[in-house]
């Protein structure tokens, strides 16, 4: 069946497609200098009909992406693209960190911190003392925070912002407007990727940043430097630093499934704590068992490639479950590709 995409949507999705072609390309190319560092080839997990059904489900992702901006949920600005020159500059930084995560992965080594990384780890939860990804310094150095973001859309095929962004839609019905009198806080914010979406979505809202690694939040300070009305806090998100009924919206992006069961359940019992009443609580984050049969393959598969100790309990238990013990109502729910977004809300008092 031929799919229709009217005209204002084209130039939106054709330009998503090249980046994530280009994402791909890149993807491909991975294995090989991984064969060239540990002489093993990895058993591909591509088969014809998965990459049929992935493919499929990108494109769906993308698209809609395409259809908020078109709507006026979230601006076109959300698209704008990095300087080509540090795009590709940074992509020879990638190749060579990908011999070190080759080794590490090779040798189950998830605990190889450099000095600049180790002065971080004694002020920091037992759980977040690794390498996530068996990536270089965790998220613990600057050069880590450097090359995160775009290791995420290599591993994504270029679909990682258009993953972030299913909890703008979500959020906006829930909240319309510009953000005029509201106060958001984004937990695990990283390198601030969402919070950029964010902030163009609600220009006139306050976004408090909390993250625990300093390295990623002073990048995160750096990518953001446009923008006003936004606060950085280096924290837990389970011991926030805010007295209760502070703000409008609680969000977190790719965070709970890198947490403890224990740890995601009072992430959100301090979520709803510090939420006003009334208020919405949100997250976007990897899909979980039953989310879509599909892919279940990759959930089963991600732990075993990458570094995720606590990834299969997390998709094992879901998120929806976990705010409904915590008291939040009104669920709603979106997905794309391989993420989905939930947004509640906080009963009213």
């Amino acid at each position: 069946m031929k799919i229709k995409i009217p005209y204002q949507d084209k130039i939106t999705l054709g330009y998503s497609l090249a980046r994530s072609a280009g994402f791909a390309a890149q993807q491909l190319s991975l294995p090989l200098f991984e064969f060239i560092t540990t002489g093993r080839r990895k058993p591909s997990q591509f088969e014809p009909q998965r990459m049929r059904a992935a493919y499929t489900e990108l494109f769906n992702l993308l698209k809609k992406d395409s259809e908020n901006i078109a709507k006026g949920i979230y601006p076109v600005e959300v698209l704008k693209p990095e300087k080509v020159a540090h795009h590709f500059l940074r992509y020879p930084r990638i190749i060579y960190d990908g011999y070190a995560i080759s080794k590490r992965r090779s040798d189950k080594d998830a605990r190889d911190f450099s000095e600049e990384a180790e002065n971080f780890l004694k002020d920091l939860p037992e759980y977040y003392q690794r390498n996530f990804h068996f990536q270089t310094g965790g998220y613990l150095t600057r050069e880590s925070a450097e090359l995160y973001e775009h290791q995420v859309e290599i591993l994504f095929s270029g679909s990682a912002d258009a993953m972030r962004r299913l909890i703008i839609p979500l959020a906006k019905e829930a909240l319309p407007g510009d953000g005029t009198g509201m106060h958001f806080l984004e937990v695990g914010a990283g390198t601030g990727r969402l919070t950029r979406f964010m902030k163009l979505a609600y220009p006139k809202a306050k976004i408090t940043v909390l993250d625990l690694s300093y390295p990623y939040l002073k990048k995160a300070q750096d990518n953001l430097h446009e923008f006003d009305r936004l606060d950085f806090v280096q924290g837990a998100a389970e011991e926030l630093p805010f007295q209760d009924g502070m703000f409008d919206l609680v969000y977190s992006c790719f965070m709970f499934h890198e947490l403890p069961h224990e740890i995601r359940r009072k992430v959100v019992a301090e979520g709803h704590r510090v939420l006003r009443s009334g208020g919405c609580y949100g997250l976007v984050d990897s899909l979980q068992k039953d989310d879509a049969r599909d892919f279940e393959w990759a959930l089963e598969q991600f732990p075993v490639d990458f570094h995720e100790p606590f990834y299969k309990n997390y998709t094992q238990n879901p998120m929806e479950g976990l705010l409904n013990a915590a008291g939040f109502t009104n669920l709603r729910k979106d997905q794309g590709f391989f993420a989905k977004a939930l947004l509640a809300r906080k009963p009213a008092e």
